[in-house]
């Protein structure tokens, strides 16, 4: 049986950092959540910079993101084809089925399965880490 992969919700530029350092103690590649007010408040431009930062400090392949575009089809095709990772998205059955093609072209994952952690009000993120993790290490 296959585990669900842990997705961390942040606000904050520090927070991320703070959760890349710590994954990389358990050898893992975090999924960075950002949640659907976060998106709808400061818009795509403020993950694509936010995801070109922290790929300047910790390189590439140290992390993915996790964005919640919740009914907002034009959303998710903007994020899709800007090569965000995974995607959630809700609406109808129609809507969903173009916006899969979209992804599927673009190598994004739509509407995968994650357990969300939230971290966004953690002072300790390294309890958090032994408590998920606590085997593996």
């Amino acid at each position: 049986m296959k585990k669900k992969l842990n997705a961390f919700t942040v606000n904050t530029l520090s927070q991320a950092e703070v959760i890349i350092l710590e994954a990389k103690a358990y050898k893992i590649r975090p999924i960075l959540h950002f949640k659907n007010y976060l998106l709808k408040g400061f818009g795509s431009d403020f993950i694509l910079t936010f995801q070109k930062i922290l790929k300047s400090r910790f390189g590439n392949s140290s992390f993915k993101i996790f964005v919640d575009c919740g009914f907002d089809s034009s959303l998710s095709i903007s994020m899709a084809t800007k090569k965000i990772d995974f995607i959630k998205l809700r609406g109808s059955l129609a809507v969903l089925k173009k916006v899969k093609n979209i992804t599927k072209k673009n190598t994004v994952l739509l509407n995968p399965s994650f357990n969300i952690v939230d971290c966004r009000h953690l002072k300790n993120v390294n309890l958090k880490f032994k408590k998920l993790y606590f085997r593996e290490k």
